[in-house]
């Protein structure tokens, strides 16, 4: 009795078997953003949910070039930055989500490296802050406060009117008489804008104060300490009232001594101690 000849299977059956068959390889492909990208770690978001994708050593980066986008160039795993949309052709291997081939748009890419640097600028920027305001409180405690006046400004504005001009004069004066004084300028605005807008709008304050007293007072540079801006954080009356408002555009100078000038002064005869 002669044996059955095995018929080969068709394309399609074997495609099914495949499929069917546990353990074995499924390919795929997901669009999306990245949103995080750690070591050979990718994380793609896909409307709301997150996917976690691995780059493997046989992952291929590619940029789509071209009006029909029929070339291709090559670039680092390090181009799959925070913010690009890609598209990820995928192969499921056990637990694990590999990428075979993930592709984006120079133009994405781009605008990704935009945002990233405009983020990092930001990021610098708060840094810068942090550490100014830490340095301000130090240096608070240094220092002993002998006098202070207030320069008050328009909605919005950096100039100095005619009362500002003979308050400044009038507190250059005293520094000048004060043996070891300092001035120290903070400007300040009320809570109208938002505060990105307030904090620059504080410290254009301060430094056309700090420009008036070393111009127009003729104030040595070492006699100034550090001007800077707060912004609208520090009112010393309330917002919700126009009077209220007026007080809070204002920039105050300081005249500081150090707690060691003041010391050695107070040793000598020449001054009374700070009660």
């Amino acid at each position: 009795m002669s044996k059955p000849i095995g018929l080969p299977l068709s394309p399609l059956v074997m495609a099914a078997l495949l499929t069917a068959a546990p353990g074995l390889a499924h390919a795929d492909s997901l669009q999306g953003i990245i949103v995080s990208h750690h070591g050979d770690k990718l994380v793609v978001r896909t409307g709301g949910a997150d996917t976690a994708v691995t780059l493997t050593g046989a992952t291929k980066v590619q940029a789509i070039v071209g009006l029909i986008g029929a070339r291709r160039e090559d670039h680092p795993a390090s181009d799959l930055i925070n913010g690009l949309a890609i598209n990820v052709d995928t192969v499921q291997a056990g637990d694990e989500t590999d990428a075979q081939t993930v592709t984006f748009k120079p133009d994405d890419l781009k605008t990704a490296q935009a945002v990233q640097a405009g983020v990092a600028e930001a990021k610098q920027h708060a840094t810068d802050k942090q550490a100014e305001n830490e340095q301000r409180l130090s240096e608070v405690g240094q220092f002993v406060q002998k006098d202070m006046t207030r320069v008050y400004f328009a909605t919005g504005k950096t100039t100095i009117g005619a009362e500002g001009e003979q308050a400044l004069q009038a507190i250059a004066s005293k520094a000048a008489a004060m043996p070891g004084a300092l001035l120290r300028v903070v400007g300040h605005t009320d809570s109208t804008g938002n505060a990105a807008a307030n904090q620059r709008l504080s410290d254009q304050r301060a430094s056309a104060v700090t420009a008036y007293l070393l111009r127009q007072c003729h104030v040595p540079t070492d006699k100034m300490v550090s001007a800077g801006g707060l912004g609208d954080t520090t009112p010393i009356e309330d917002n919700d009232t126009s009077e209220g408002q007026a007080k809070n555009r204002r920039t105050t100078v300081f005249i500081l001594v150090s707690k060691a000038a003041e010391s050695r002064t107070s040793s000598s005869g020449a001054a009374e101690p700070t009660p």
